[in-house]
């Protein structure tokens, strides 16, 4: 996808959403082995990747080094899991540093990577269901929408995102057809990003749209 066009964007303004405390309460409610829709990951294997991505970015890929250099990783990660559940929790709620280039990018994103994993979370159970409509929140999901969309997204169709705050037109070069997909912001975040199996939209489009929607990929 190349340029963003935005139209009738009304979403700006209002105090920050916090999702931050909004997911450190479900991981404090929901414990270690919840589970989320990310294969392969527990509530634990989440939390482990928000806080090193803000804290210790060169534990992720650490411990697959060879040598002494992954062996100590893999020993800080594992000293880190051996910690109680509440106090990990704790020092992801207290959040990244001024300095952590991840907590810029969420400040800049709309907080994108928070909203996204605490739906990874909160839509692994049984009988979930879509969180009450919240203006903050909305705004923050609609902002990352506009970030995400044009990184996340390799379609080669025309697609144009409509949500209550506005739409979103979004030109691929090479267009093959069109689509119009409607949700709620954070519903359209989550098809961005190629959660299909939970995102809740209603994709419109013409046959070389949706076969450029099969053939493409969405997710970062």
């Amino acid at each position: 996808m190349s340029r963003v066009r935005r139209a009738g964007d009304r979403a700006g303004g209002g105090r920050e959403c916090d999702e931050r405390e909004a997911l450190a309460a479900s991981f404090a409610a929901l414990g270690p082995a919840a589970p989320t829709i990310l294969p392969g990951w527990d509530a634990e294997d989440l939390l482990e990747h928000l806080v090193l991505r803000e804290s210790a970015p060169h534990l992720i890929v650490g411990p697959r080094l060879p040598g002494a250099l992954g062996r100590r990783a893999r020993e800080a990660r594992e000293s880190r899991r051996d910690r109680p559940w509440t106090e990990r929790v704790e020092d992801f709620r207290r959040g990244p540093g001024p300095l952590s280039f991840a907590g810029r990018m969420d400040r800049l994103s709309g907080q994108a990577e928070l909203l996204i994993h605490h739906e990874d979370l909160r839509r692994g159970r049984r009988g979930w269901q879509p969180r009450r409509p919240d203006a903050e929140r909305d705004r923050a999901a609609w902002r990352a929408v506009g970030l995400m969309a044009p990184l996340a997204m390799r379609v080669r169709a025309d697609v144009t995102l409509v949500s209550p705050l506005g739409g979103r037109r979004l030109r691929s070069r090479g267009a093959e057809g069109s689509l119009r997909v409607h949700g709620e912001p954070l519903e359209l975040l989550l098809w961005v990003t190629g959660r299909d199996e939970v995102a809740r939209v209603r994709i419109h489009g013409d046959s070389g749209g949706r076969r450029a929607l099969t053939a493409g990929r969405r997710g970062l």
